[in-house]
């Protein structure tokens, strides 16, 4: 599913773009007074370039500057201060990139294979902590938030949770918490840079991860959210921690394995594809970790 894509740079884009609603929207953000508009627009006609391409020569704006009104005539969410999201969220931070290219193409191939057909819910698995499977999770939730798909990661690895740190977000309050005192009401963590994306970390670690997901109350919560939102991204345990991915795969009905390259070895992922393949959920497909 790993897919090489071209992509086209932001002043490709702009040249897509109505030029006047453009150069409108570059003016009121960089506040441009009414001198630097007509210097603008004088190399913009001698050079026959963009209007976004001459205020760049003339040192009145950035490329930040491009990115950040591309992003907001397309509802493209992302984080304009890398000092408000981590850092390995790629899909936040460069979403130009062609890393991030490559995650929305996972992200096409998904929705065509699974979310088109009218599901809401996929799992995401592995073999071992060092496939890093989290990272994958993350940033194609992101991507999929970015599609203005109102988007919800759930972090159900309960026995080593990462999410929690990667956005920042409460961890003593999450998904065990809301199972092991089956609470009428909770709040989903949001992230400011990332508004159509929720995060329900794992919660509080507990000693019997697998009894609380293979108990009816994760199915009538997973029911109870897919009613509220468009896509919902399920991290698992990996194998080597527990057999903790089985219900979560189960209602989910369909997964992905994330792999990675010099780490994951052919004999877990066998045992991974007999255990999943015991669920009766569909298996997707398989994602080579490269981030």
């Amino acid at each position: 599913m790993n897919t090489t894509m071209t992509h086209a740079t932001p002043e490709e884009k702009l040249s897509h773009l109505d030029s006047s609603r453009i150069g409108e929207a570059l003016i009121a953000h960089a506040k441009l007074q009414p001198q630097d508009v007509e210097r603008i627009l004088a190399l913009q006609s001698s050079e026959n370039i963009l209007f976004g391409e001459a205020a760049k020569r003339l040192g009145l704006i950035k490329e930040s500057d491009i990115k950040k009104v591309l992003s907001e005539q397309y509802a493209y969410a992302y984080s304009h201060d890398p000092s408000q999201i981590n850092k390995a969220l790629i899909a936040a931070h460069t979403p130009f990139s062609e890393e991030v290219e490559r995650l929305r193409s996972l992200r096409g191939q998904l929705m065509m294979r699974w979310f088109d057909l009218g599901h809401k819910t996929l799992a995401i698995t592995s073999t071992q902590v060092d496939d890093a499977a989290h990272l994958v999770t993350a940033n194609l939730a992101i991507v999929f938030s970015q599609l203005n798909k109102k988007t919800l990661l759930v972090d159900a690895n309960l026995r080593a949770p990462m999410h929690h740190e990667l956005f920042d977000v409460e961890s003593r309050v999450g998904l065990s918490n809301i199972l092991a005192n089956r609470q009428g009401s909770y709040q989903l963590s949001r992230h400011a840079s990332l508004p159509n994306l929720s995060i329900l970390s794992a919660g509080t670690q507990v000693p019997n991860p697998q009894e609380l997901l293979s108990n009816g109350s994760f199915s009538d919560l997973m029911d109870e959210l897919s009613a509220l939102y468009d896509v919902i991204l399920i991290e698992c345990v990996p194998l080597s921690l527990g057999a903790d991915y089985l219900p979560v795969v189960a209602k989910a009905k369909a997964a992905i394995v994330v792999t990675r390259q010099d780490v994951t070895t052919a004999r877990d992922l066998h045992l991974l594809q007999e255990q999943l393949n015991m669920t009766g959920a569909q298996i997707i497909g398989s994602v080579i970790q490269e981030l």
